[in-house]
């Protein structure tokens, strides 16, 4: 089981960074291992926005139109999407980090990150283990006439 981190980066920061991804990578990996450090968490709050895990279960029960199962434990929510026995759980860490949990990056793939896509461009995904890291689109070209 491969563990991703999610990330919903404020549009602004999306734009600046999104071919500097390794900066922030290593940003969100450093806030991660310091969670005491002040000065990381405000760069945190003002870089990041809150993900509500009730809008990602509304949009992906939405769009995917495939069984969920809800579980609430102790201040934690947390959501699992299944099909043809694979199943992809998402985990609410903090308000503004979900994590992910699947067999392999193709299974998030193809069971999330497309209905992620219609929801925002602007999530950043992050697997520690293997240093992959990312974001979930493309930034669309603006035609300049």
């Amino acid at each position: 089981m491969h563990t991703y981190s999610l990330y919903w980066i404020k549009e602004e920061f999306s734009y600046h960074y999104f071919h500097k991804t390794n900066i922030l990578f290593h940003f969100l990996q450093e806030w991660k291992y310091n969670p005491g450090s002040e000065q990381l968490s405000l760069q945190y709050q003002y870089v990041t926005q809150p993900i509500p895990i009730e809008v990602l279960m509304h949009h992906v029960t939405n769009h995917l139109r495939k069984p969920v199962e809800l579980q609430f434990n102790d201040d934690e929510m947390s959501f699992t999407i299944y099909e043809k026995g694979r199943a992809v759980k998402l985990l609410q860490r903090d308000h503004r980090e979900v994590e992910i949990q699947a067999e392999n990056l193709h299974i998030a793939e193809c069971m999330l990150f497309d209905t992620l896509r219609k929801m925002d461009h602007s999530f950043f995904i992050m697997n520690q283990d293997c240093q992959q890291y990312g974001w979930i689109a493309p930034i669309k070209k603006e035609v300049i006439l």
